[in-house]
């Protein structure tokens, strides 16, 4: 998103003000910093909707799922403020219903096939790069232009006919343009004239895009040795690494050899052996300096083919183990000056082994992990761990002072044979708090591990209610996570408090309705323990929370309770409905409105109502629901100011056009400065506004 908005600043006359201003604050920061998210498409939402705006993104299937979630998500704001913005993406089908759902709707598709002419215009250019000339003439140059559009048509019109193909006919394209690729490489890879005419005739025997990742492999494990051995790990960890592999990262984990006590830098392999070992079915992405397969489809056959591999993740495990018991990463521990970047696989193996372990525990990883354990406390891979789940709290403590130990590790990744092992270890104390005052339970019902939560609550003096140091117990961490399974183990449990309020006085009903947890939700309305209009020391109840994360069905089930006030106010004033405006939560705003008990023009202390609050941060939808609902639309709050008003101080464009056509709001009320809404809107430079609000200039009659 930072990327989009550099380039649409870069094709405006002049930086906004408004930007110019956030780089301002930002660089007052220590060290500089740049936007968060929210930030960046608040910017974008102001550049947008001065311009008309053109946004393409390609490829947006191979974006981490996670990832493309939060960009769709802000694409859509930017819609809400700037209509007339158009957004062009490429991708595979299956994301289709995903981008309808997130930009609501509101997205026309057309399926993009290649055609022979773009075929050959590719193999041209293919040919362009040839880096053995000597090994072509005319003949050979103008059969492959002939050739491979007509052989892949073949297998395609074959294919059809025995109903091979994938479903969507757009990856049907995208493979055979694949194809297309991987069969051209392999001719060019050849060295003679006579060796890509052999070649080029075998493809007419129907290499299908299986077969062609099947005859690069066979080629791989065909070069022997080390060579092999190489390729194929490299495959191995790209394919099922639980992130994208850094080049320095990989290159060192294939150094690694299970089990030895010393990490040799000369054991390292470069990376252009590497990608020389792989046979092209690897690539680097110079951008990100990661590592990754040549197409999403070699993912997809790689997985359906586990046994190239073994045991990946039972070795995987075993790699990173040894790679965090080694004497080198030691001494990091110990606390001598060392620079990270001679280690570049201690982040991954920190946070991934036991990830890894968990899903193919061998004895190897098991020794490795007590060998580990020995010294969890004083071990840097302890503070990389703790510092990924929570920078700002867990990076106070230094690492000897985590008091982090082998079973909150264990217990952390849910490995459930080492945790059932450890607690039988004379003296463990099943309850040791770490810095933060997590037990071993709370860390594994915060990541979601029954297995290793049945294995602790069946231990005579296991604590289950134990808070940490900000008074959440296991309960709360699992709740306000998600976890059903988990939630139910614990409520099985008898001496578990359902209801407990934590430091904020949030119970876990309440952290789950602001996760939109249903399944949780439905579990703790269940118990007669749980009270579900329970506020936190706000005095915001478990429906106002759910209202301003807008979730519906978990408004819709606290609705359902009796004992629910759906118009409570909090200690500012600020009632469910209130907050769902602010988010421009339509649904739950539609939602809420239907009971008779909510006031739809009920003010907060300072006097902004739902429509004030929405106008100010430019809820178009929301202001109209409001509206329909008969809202006084020029309601002032405590400082004269009125919706309008804010939705013009700032730059709310659609919710001035909105109130501006409503002949019950005054555009030019003073505020209690003695100021208009043009006075404001001219102040922060809010050109739309202020082209709305000025009276056009009158002509003079010409002479």
């Amino acid at each position: 998103m930072g990327t989009l908005l550099k380039q649409v600043v870069g094709g405006l006359k002049e930086i906004p003000v408004e930007i110019s201003r956030a780089y301002k604050d930002q660089k007052k920061a220590i060290g500089g910093r740049g936007p968060r998210l929210p930030d960046i498409v608040k910017m974008l939402q102001t550049t947008t909707s001065k311009e008309r705006t053109f946004i393409c993104i390609d490829a947006l299937d191979e974006c981490v799922p996670g990832h493309r979630a939060k960009l769709l998500g802000s694409l859509s704001q930017i819609l809400q403020e700037s209509p007339g913005t158009r957004i062009f993406v490429t991708g595979r089908p299956h994301i289709g219903p995903e981008i309808g759902r997130r930009l609501g709707g509101r997205v026309t598709s057309l399926s993009i096939s290649p055609k022979r002419g773009d075929i050959v215009t590719y193999l041209h250019s293919k040919l362009e790069e040839d880096t053995t000339p000597d090994a072509m003439d005319s003949k050979l140059e103008a059969d492959i232009l002939k050739k491979i559009p007509e052989d892949i048509s073949e297998m395609y019109a074959e294919a059809t006919a025995l109903g091979k193909l994938p479903r969507a006919s757009a990856n049907r394209y995208i493979s055979r343009f694949l194809l297309v690729s991987l069969n051209v490489d392999a001719v060019l890879r050849e060295t003679t004239i006579h060796r890509r005419r052999q070649k080029l005739s075998a493809m007419a025997n129907g290499l299908g895009l299986g077969d062609a990742y099947g005859t690069t492999l066979g080629r791989i494990n065909a070069q022997g040795g080390e060579k092999a051995r190489l390729g194929m790990a490299a495959l191995m960890w790209i394919s099922h690494a639980e992130r994208p592999l850094k080049v320095d990262e990989l290159c060192h984990a294939l150094a690694v050899e299970i089990g030895s006590p010393d990490l040799n830098s000369d054991n390292v392999p470069s990376i252009s052996t590497l990608l020389a070992c792989c046979q092209g079915l690897v690539v680097v992405d110079k951008e990100s300096s990661t590592i990754r397969l040549v197409h999403f489809t070699l993912q997809e056959y790689l997985q359906a083919h586990p046994d190239l591999f073994g045991a990946a993740h039972s070795a995987m495990a075993e790699t990173c183990l040894s790679y965090l018991n080694s004497p080198q990463v030691k001494v990091i521990s110990a606390g001598l000056s060392l620079e990270l970047q001679n280690t570049p696989f201690l982040e991954y193996s920190s946070l991934y082994w036991g990830v890894h372990a968990k899903r193919d525990l061998s004895d190897c990883s098991k020794q490795l992990a007590l060998k580990l354990f020995g010294d969890c406390n004083n071990h840097m891979s302890t503070g990389i761990l703790l510092k990924a789940q929570n920078p700002y709290r867990y990076g106070f403590y230094s690492i000897k002072n985590s008091l982090f130990g082998g079973l909150h590790c264990a217990s952390f990744f849910g490995i459930v044979e080492i945790v059932a092992g450890l607690v039988e270890i004379e003296g463990c104390d099943i309850n040791q708090m770490d810095c933060e005052g997590n037990t071993p339970l709370a860390w594994a019902a915060r990541n979601g591990h029954g297995g290793a939560v049945k294995v602790l609550l069946g231990r005579d003096n296991i604590n289950p209610n134990k808070p940490d140091n900000n008074d959440q117990t296991p309960l709360h961490h699992a709740a306000k996570r998600g976890h059903e399974g988990v939630v139910k183990i614990l409520l099985g449990r008898g001496g578990v408090n359902p209801d407990k309020p934590d430091g904020w006085g949030k119970t876990p009903l309440y952290c789950a309705a602001g996760n939109g947890s249903e399944g949780v939700v439905k579990m703790l309305l269940g118990r007669d323990e749980v009270d579900p209009d329970k506020p936190d020391m706000f005095n915001r109840t478990p429906l106002s929370c759910a209202a301003f994360y807008g979730h519906e069905g978990v408004v819709t089930m606290l609705l359902k309770r009796d004992e629910v006030s759906p118009d409570e106010p909090d200690n500012d004033g600020q009632t469910p409905l209130w907050w769902a405006s602010l988010k421009g939560r339509k649904g739950v705003v539609e939602i809420l409105l239907e009971r008779y008990e909510v006031d739809p023009d009920k003010p907060d202390n300072i006097g902004r109502t739902p429509l004030f609050i929405a106008a100010c941060y430019g809820r178009k939808e929301v202001v109209k629901t409001l509206l329909a609902r008969g809202v006084n639309p020029d309601k002032p709050n405590i400082n004269g100011r009125t919706p309008f008003y804010n939705a013009a101080w700032n730059g709310r464009e659609g919710v001035v056009k909105i109130l501006l056509a409503r002949d019950d709001v005054n555009p030019n009320k003073l505020d209690k400065d003695g100021k208009t809404p043009l006075d404001r809107a001219s102040d922060k430079g809010h050109t739309g506004v202020i082209a709305l609000l000025q009276p056009p200039e009158s002509t003079a009659p010409s002479l």
